[in-house]
Parts: C-alpha cells; sequence; structure tokens
C-alpha cells in the first residue's frame, strides 16, 4: 500500500481557490520535502518519562464509542496518562484536523479514523508525522499499513448479519454462504443498505460487488430491485435489524456484532464467500501534536502485544502478526448452533489506489442505482 503523489496531483486534489491558499498549500508542500527522514517511533524509558511529563493527549476516533473506550482505558492504566478522546465518524475527523491545523490551532495529537485517502493527502500536505513502527514486517501484514504513515491495529471484516425472527437459522445458513441470498424472494422490502457516501464500509462492500466477477453490476443492480431500506448511517440499520424491522443489513461488520451479541442481541451472522476486510483505522501522528511524547508513546503501544490485547477486549482482530485471537465473545459463540469462524480466505481486501481512482464517479452511480434521495 505504498504510494507516490505527484504535486500536480495534489494541487489537483486540493480545493485551493484563492492566491491565498495556493501560498499557504506551497509552503506546506516546503515543509513536507523538509521531512525527508522517517521516523522509527519505539517505546523507550526516555520517551515514557517524557509522556508521563506531558500528563495526557488527545486522541480523534471513528470506531463505536464502546470499542475505542477499552483501548484508551488499558492505555491509561499502563501509563497513567489520560486520554481525551473525540469522536468524528468517517472523514470528518480528517477534515476537522486539516481545519484546525490551517488555522495554527494544533489539538489533535494522534489520529484513528477509517479515512485512508484523506491521510494519505493531509500526509503529503504535512501535516502528520513521517514515522514507522520498529519491526514493521515482523508485526504487521502489508494490508494493514500505509508505509510512512499509517498504521491499523485491527482488521473491519464484514459480514452477512440477520435476525433469525424473521430469517430463520437453518434458512439463513443455506442462502448466505453468498451474497446472491440476497435476491431471496422473501427478503423483498426486508434488506437494509448504507447509501454509499455514508461510510467507506458501506462505499467498498458495493465496489467489491461491482469490482467481483462473481457478482459484479448486474447483481448490485438485482440487490437495488429489492426494494431495500437505505440508511444514512449504520446506526439506524443496526437497530432495525435488531428489532427485525428488516432481516439483514450491509454493511455489518464483525467486533460491532460481537459486542452486541455479549449485550445480549439475538443478531447472527455469516461469514459468506467473499467479504470486504479492511484495515483502514490507521493510526496517525500529528506533525505538530500538542503532546508530542506521549503520541508517539500510543502509537508504539497500540502495536505491541499488550496493545492488540487491548484491541481484542474491544472484540476487534488485531492485525499483529502472530497474536492469538483470545476475544472473549468467541468462547460464547462456539455455544451457539449458528456460528462458524471468519476464514481468511474469504477477505477482500480494497486497492487503496483503485479506491481513489473509481470513488468521484462510481459513489454516484451507486447512489442512482439504488435510488438514494438526500
Amino acid at each position: 500500500m505504498a504510494f507516490n503523489i505527484s504535486r500536480r496531483t495534489l494541487l489537483g486534489g486540493v480545493a485551493a481557490s484563492t492566491v491565498a491558499g495556493m501560498t499557504a498549500l506551497n509552503a506546506r508542500l516546503g515543509e513536507v520535502a523538509a521531512q525527508t527522514e522517517m521516523e522509527v517511533v519505539a517505546i523507550t524509558p526516555d520517551l515514557i518519562a517524557r509522556a508521563k511529563q506531558e500528563g495526557s493527549l488527545m486522541l480523534r476516533y471513528a470506531s463505536p464509542v464502546e470499542i475505542m473506550t477499552p483501548i484508551a482505558q488499558d492505555f491509561e492504566k499502563q501509563y497513567g496518562l489520560s486520554v481525551r478522546l473525540d469522536r468524528k465518524a468517517g472523514s470528518l475527523g480528517n477534515q476537522q484536523f486539516a481545519t484546525e491545523e490551517r488555522a495554527g490551532r494544533h489539538i489533535m495529537d494522534v489520529s484513528f479514523v477509517t479515512d485512508p485517502l484523506g491521510l494519505k493527502r493531509l500526509s503529503a500536505e504535512g501535516l502528520y508525522l513521517r514515522w514507522t513502527i520498529a519491526d514493521l514486517e515482523k508485526k504487521l501484514p502489508p494490508a494493514a499499513y500505509i508505509h510512512g504513515w499509517g498504521y491499523c491495529p485491527h482488521w473491519t471484516d464484514v459480514m452477512i448479519p440477520y435476525n433469525p425472527d424473521v430469517v430463520p437459522h437453518r434458512k439463513a445458513i443455506e442462502i448466505f454462504k453468498t451474497w446472491h441470498g440476497f435476491l431471496d424472494p422473501s427478503l423483498t422490502g426486508r434488506i437494509g443498505l448504507v447509501e454509499p457516501a455514508a461510510t467507506n464500509l458501506a462505499f467498498l462492500t458495493y465496489m467489491m460487488f461491482v469490482e467481483t466477477p462473481r457478482y459484479g453490476r448486474g447483481f448490485f443492480e438485482k440487490v437495488a430491485e429489492q426494494r431495500p431500506r437505505l440508511y444514512s448511517g449504520s446506526a439506524g440499520g443496526r437497530e432495525d435489524i435488531a428489532s427485525g424491522a428488516v432481516g439483514t443489513f450491509v454493511p455489518h461488520w464483525e467486533s460491532a456484532a460481537f459486542v452486541e451479541f455479549l449485550s445480549g442481541s439475538k443478531v447472527a451472522w455469516i461469514y459468506p464467500d467473499i467479504a470486504p476486510s479492511t484495515a483502514v483505522n490507521h493510526v496517525g501522528i500529528s506533525r505538530r501534536a500538542p503532546h508530542p511524547n506521549a503520541a508517539r508513546l500510543f502509537a508504539a503501544w497500540i502495536f505491541t502485544e499488550d496493545g492488540a490485547r487491548a484491541v481484542q477486549r474491544s472484540q476487534t482482530r488485531s492485525t499483529l502478526i502472530g497474536m492469538p485471537d483470545d476475544r472473549s465473545a468467541i468462547a460464547r459463540l462456539r455455544e451457539t448452533e449458528w456460528w462458524t469462524p471468519h476464514r481468511a480466505e474469504s477477505r477482500w481486501v480494497p486497492d487503496l489506489d483503485r479506491w481513489a481512482q473509481i470513488y468521484p464517479t462510481l459513489m454516484p452511480e451507486m447512489r442512482r442505482i439504488l435510488g438514494w434521495r438526500r
């Protein structure tokens, strides 16, 4: 997932409509050129001591609160630092970060947002630190990072959820072996879909349909003919599948389903033949972080075994190579009649460059096919 952004590409992707804006952009490009060396971030006694002197950090994130909170708590407990959390879904975190930085307001220390294209753009602008993890190749698979800028500590695995009051277990296990189960006549009007511009995970799921030969655009169009209920975000769909207002909902992801299952939800799920498996919650460090040592300590810690255990405590699957999957939900899921483990071979990992290339035209087309109206 390495990338190269030319000056022309960057200027084409930035909305700089005034001379003042162009001047500021050129200044930032000069700063990028000056940052030629990549910093290796690692935990040392000196870093811990300096971080403790700072006492806190501000972490902006996009994950559900129940996923991020245990991670922050474990870090606080281990190092005695205070983590101030600021949730901004999707690309909103990077948008706010860019606005703050361009105004000379340095507020955020660490980002943990689901916006790799925004991370890529703002990194090229010089707003994020150019850094790497010690022993990177031994710790993370290539699909889990944008080298030099952002590294993801967990997978987001999409599955097919269903409410067994609407789709009985036996039928779900049969029809949802593949996504073609969405075309079952009994699901007409009972499918929930997040509109494609609302979340990256929604767009990537539909991108998989369109770009995968076994499904293709024709399949996506047939799903649209099923008169799905459309949502402007995942929360409404998750509520409706829990209540039985819809029988299935996309995109739903494994860690959220684990958390809901432990909370008593009856929603079940199937891992189909192929499904998006992304690592797009990248950890990025602000180049002008107000708490630079605390920011580096958190970024290094989350890719240690202690950090991976904190990730698993939030019921997310760690990307750390060789880390056993000890999430607490698994023991209870094994007691059910319907659950089977996720299969790594079913993963569809999106190509970041392809995503950036087709998004401007494919997203509006997806909206048209689904009949989405603002």
